[in-house]
């Protein structure tokens, strides 16, 4: 098993991404969308949870020791960080 961070298995950072995916699903600032664009109450709503399970995916990719699955992983994982700049400006910036 391949291991990444803090030398805990790729798995291991797979499942703690995927709990801050599901907390966020059920915890969500809803006071900052009361009256918001249907874009923005989307990205405020989902891109964050979304922005997690692509980092979950990429520890999975990583996961499996494979060179082509975990070049892959790092595509997948670049993609979550344009997904989370997008809730932050959805959150902080866009009112």
């Amino acid at each position: 098993m391949e291991r990444g961070w803090f030398n805990l298995p790729f798995v291991v950072w797979a499942m703690m991404c995927l709990a801050v995916a599901l907390l966020y699903v059920f915890i969500w600032p809803r006071d900052r969308v009361a009256d918001a664009a249907p874009l923005r109450f989307f990205l405020v709503r989902w891109s964050h949870s979304l922005a997690w399970v692509l980092l979950s995916a990429m520890c999975l990719m990583k996961a499996t020791g494979n060179a082509t699955l975990a070049g892959w992983g790092n595509v997948v994982g670049l993609l979550a960080l344009p997904v989370y700049l997008a809730f932050l400006m959805a959150s902080f910036v866009l009112r």
